[in-house]
């Protein structure tokens, strides 16, 4: 019987080959599901050591004792603004501004554009006591401009800016100190090469005030630790009071960060292994081990006593941070604003306290030792990535070789049936030529 296919020879070959090569490639697409299934837990793993991070940043922030040290500035009057950090002692301070500090400024005599001819010389500027620090050369073409001589003052790099500005139609250089003060005080000399001349329009000065009645002066209108601790910038000639006061809303934000980033840390880890028994599915790192020891590492840490004198507070509960049914934290914001305000540093010794005995450290050392312990290149987290990362390159290795493999077998069914597509082509033909003969052959009536 002839074989018929929807080559030209006898059999489809190709399509046969295709079919058999389906089944024996069934293997290498297993290789190729687990590798995908590697990756995506190498994946998720990175989504772990994200959160990780991200908590021992927030618990790195909580373990300094500044944390529990903040102020806020508190300003009454428009003469100044301030603010205020962990080393501002509190206190009530009477601010008078008398005189704002003030940046030299020289102007040139107008020109019809940038581009018009001003002659050919030199410019010099003098700081202020006096000594040359650019002398800049236009026009050594024959033709100098306001362009090319704010170009090459700028370049210059001497603490003058210089700009072109507008004035009712024609153009002016305007020569700025980069900084206020009488310190950056400047002069400007104009070479007898050139048609323009410069007027000083602001003359420099340093700011004058007072606080508390002490008289001070300021090369800038941001003084910094006149108040250690406190930054004031002078706004308007005038009177201010400043207050400084401790700010327990900052102590609690720190607090509140490292509480929400131990609760994404804990979500995610329930995220990436629960099973849903009504679908009968489960997370990508479902029954993975390292994620419950880092998990059970963290929650016996958050629920532990420290070892503390007689008055200290010994539990994270203590002070309202307390833990869920589900393993999340929560901040209860009245009580923790309560324990600050009743004994700061009581509070901060709770999170910041060190000591060679483990047990009688803070919660935001202890915690951030484990957290870095658990990052670290030889630890926890990095094992199990390294151990996904040498599967991943064992079965790119086995694909590789079955692949090799499967490239021979194909070739060699190929030939098979190849060779026996023409010899079933060879049949069909002879078997054809035979019929035709058969039929040629003259008919014999037998008689009765």
């Amino acid at each position: 019987m002839a074989v018929s296919g929807v080559s030209s020879g006898a059999i489809d070959v190709r399509g046969l080959v295709d079919q058999l090569m389906q089944v024996e490639r069934k293997p290498l697409k297993k290789l190729q599901e687990r590798e995908s299934q590697a990756q995506s837990r190498l994946s998720a793993f990175g989504r772990v050591q994200g959160a990780l991070s991200a908590l021992e940043s927030a618990l790195a922030k909580l373990r300094q004792p500044n944390a529990f040290r903040q102020t806020q500035a508190t300003v009454n009057g428009t003469a100044v603004t301030a603010t205020s950090s962990a080393a501002a002692a509190a206190g009530r301070y009477a601010v008078q501004v008398t005189q704002l500090a003030r940046a030299q400024s020289f102007a040139s005599t107008a020109v019809a554009s940038a581009s018009a001819d001003i002659g050919a010389g030199t410019v010099t500027i003098r700081d202020a006591a006096g000594t040359i620090v650019a002398t800049v050369q236009v026009g050594d073409s024959g033709t100098g401009t306001l362009q090319e001589l704010r170009d090459e003052i700028n370049a210059a790099g001497v603490g003058v800016r210089a700009s072109l500005v507008n004035d009712g139609g024609q153009l002016r250089l305007v020569l700025n100190a980069s900084a206020t003060g009488t310190a950056h005080a400047f002069t400007v000399e104009v070479g007898s090469g050139l048609t323009i001349s410069f007027t000083q329009t602001q003359s420099a000065q340093d700011a004058q005030f007072s606080v508390n009645g002490l008289a001070l002066t300021s090369p800038s209108n941001t003084v910094k630790d006149v108040l250690e601790g406190v930054t004031l910038n002078l706004a308007q000639l005038g009177s201010a009071e400043v207050v400084i006061d401790s700010a327990p809303e900052k102590v609690k934000e720190a607090v509140a960060a490292f509480v929400k980033a131990y609760n994404d840390l804990e979500s995610l880890i329930q995220e990436l292994t629960k099973y849903d028994p009504a679908t009968k599915t489960a997370a990508i790192l479902n029954g993975e081990s390292t994620l419950r020891r880092i998990q059970t590492q963290l929650r016996e840490l958050v629920t532990a006593s420290r070892g503390a004198p007689p008055g200290d507070f010994e539990r994270l509960s203590q002070v309202g941070i307390e833990i869920q049914r589900d393993g999340t934290l929560r901040l209860n914001d009245s009580q923790f604003t309560n324990a600050v305000a009743a004994d700061a540093a009581k509070v901060a010794r709770l999170f910041t306290a060190t000591s060679a005995v483990a047990a009688e450290q803070g919660f935001a050392v202890r915690l951030r030792a484990q957290v870095q312990e658990m990052l670290a290149p030889q630890g926890l987290l990095a094992a199990r990535q390294d151990g996904l990362r040498a599967s991943i390159r064992t079965l790119d290795q086995q694909q590789e070789r079955m692949e090799a493999r499967l490239a021979l077998v194909e070739k060699r069914l190929l030939a098979q049936f190849s060779k026996l597509d023409a010899l079933l082509t060879t049949r069909q033909q002879q078997s054809a030529a035979l019929a035709n003969a058969l039929a040629a052959l003259p008919s014999v009536q037998q008689s009765k």
